[in-house]
This record gives structure tokens, C-alpha cells and sequence, in this order.
């Protein structure tokens, strides 16, 4: 990494997890790097959170967490909560009649969309199937998607009928986002930024990791006639792509004015 850095002489390093911000800090004491952390930094052992906190106070340039929360598990006082933004062009109402047959899904099914490899332990996924177990509208199927084409994940948010997030942990998950973009309800475990996304809009919901209260809001959901406008919420916050990407740049211009005063 040193060698590509003196090839390339970037004027700022943007890392991404706070392994690769460390590796980026020691490769090169003289490029500032803005290290961008995900969930899983804050689930670190507690040796490793000080190292992350010591690069943070005295090394990184600017620390980029998801939430609040991350901010607060990790100690970082200075740290800038800044989510990933939603692309609002791609992530958008479509019929969902249309997105069935697109995808071969039955019309009049209740599909409740699980969008994560279920062998992925921090997702949580028999926590969903408890979930499912619990539902008692027959018609409510799960569905199982990942390694599915972001530019194809629109026409599965259109076509199901809530999402369901059951993460032991997250950042600020963006499925989330993505289907409160397409105005798809969600039902997750308080994790991340959840609370903070969803506030008080309608067919937005979250509560423990406890399997009766979960199927409890979903099957409120799927016999309810909700009128969800997740994209707005996300529009209020400023959570669309444009926007996050003029935020970023509003850090890398602050770091260089602050390098040329230098």
C-alpha cells in the first residue's frame, strides 16, 4: 500500500472500516485519511475499540460513523455521523403487480422479504423463521433474497409487502433505506440509526428481538391498509445519495483548506 500511495499521491485517503483506516494511517503518515466506520467496528474487543479511538483522536483527519449509537460505543466525541445515502432515482415506488409477474411471484401471496444470506450469524436469521412461525395469515410466505443485482433490488422491494430486518447489530442498515425509498414497510429489531429512520411514520416499526412482538407488527402490517411514505421521511432527512456525496465533499474540502494553512 506505502508504494501505491507514493505512485499515486492521492491528497486525501478515504478508508472504509477501521482496519483498513489504521493500515491507511501507518502506510503514510503524510496524506490525511478519513476513516469511514461500519457496525461491526463497534462490536470490536475492547482493546481494539482504544486503538480505533486512539487513530480517531490523534491520526485520522476525520472519522465518519453511521449513528449516534456507533458514536457513542466507540467514544468518539469528534466523530461525524453520516449514513449512506439512497440512490432516489433507483430506489423508487414501482407497481407491484408488474414486479410480480417480473419475478414469478404470486398476485395475491403476503411476501415478507428477508434480504441477507441466512447463514450470516450478525443478520440473525432464525430469529425471522420464529418470526414467520408465529404469523398465522396463511397466505404469508418468506422470501429469501441476496446476491441479488442492485440495480434488480428495486422490483424485490416493490414486489413484497414488508421487509423484515432481524440484525442482532447494524450501522445504518441501507435495505432499510432502500425500501423506505420505495416506500415498502419495514419491521426490525432496534438496531443502528432504526429508531432515528423510522421516528413516528406510519407502517415503519421496531421492538426487541422477540419473536411474538415482531410477528405482531407484521401481521398488523399485512391486514392493515397502510398508506407508508418511508421516501419522504428519507427525503426530510437528507438521505439521499446527492446529498450525502455533498457532505463528503464538504469534509475533503474542510481537510484540504485545513492543509494548505498548514
Amino acid at each position: 500500500m506505502k508504494k501505491q500511495i507514493e505512485d499515486i499521491k492521492p491528497d486525501i485517503i478515504h478508508s472504509h472500516y477501521s482496519y483498513c483506516g489504521i493500515i491507511s494511517s501507518i502506510a503514510s503518515k503524510k496524506v490525511p485519511v478519513v476513516a469511514s466506520l461500519m457496525g461491526s467496528d463497534t462490536h470490536q474487543s475492547k482493546f481494539m475499540k482504544l486503538i480505533i479511538k486512539f487513530f480517531s483522536d490523534y491520526r485520522w483527519a476525520k472519522t465518519i460513523v453511521k449513528s449516534e449509537d456507533m458514536k457513542l460505543r466507540l467514544d468518539l466525541k469528534n466523530a461525524i455521523v453520516l449514513p449512506n445515502g439512497v440512490d432516489l432515482d433507483l430506489f423508487k415506488p414501482l407497481d407491484k403487480k408488474e414486479c410480480r409477474i417480473n419475478l414469478g411471484w404470486d398476485l395475491d401471496n403476503k411476501y415478507v422479504l428477508f434480504a441477507s444470506k441466512p447463514d450470516k450469524m450478525v443478520k440473525n436469521f432464525a430469529l425471522a423463521q420464529a418470526t414467520m412461525d408465529r404469523i398465522k395469515i396463511n397466505s404469508a410466505e418468506l422470501k429469501i433474497i441476496y446476491n441479488i443485482d442492485h440495480s434488480q433490488m428495486p422490483v424485490y422491494l416493490n414486489a413484497a409487502n414488508v421487509l423484515l430486518l432481524t440484525s442482532k447489530w447494524e450501522g445504518s442498515p441501507n435495505t432499510v433505506k432502500e425500501a423506505m425509498a420505495c416506500n415498502l414497510p419495514v419491521v426490525a429489531t432496534k438496531v443502528g440509526d432504526i429508531e432515528y429512520l423510522f421516528r413516528n411514520t406510519e407502517g415503519y416499526y421496531y421492538t426487541d428481538p422477540d419473536p411474538d412482538k415482531l410477528a405482531e407488527k407484521i401481521s398488523f402490517i399485512l391486514s392493515s391498509n397502510l398508506i407508508p411514505n418511508g421516501r419522504q421521511r428519507i427525503m426530510e432527512l437528507e438521505l439521499d445519495s446527492i446529498s450525502i456525496a455533498n457532505k463528503i465533499i464538504e469534509i475533503y474540502e474542510e481537510i484540504n483548506n485545513i492543509n494548505e494553512l498548514l
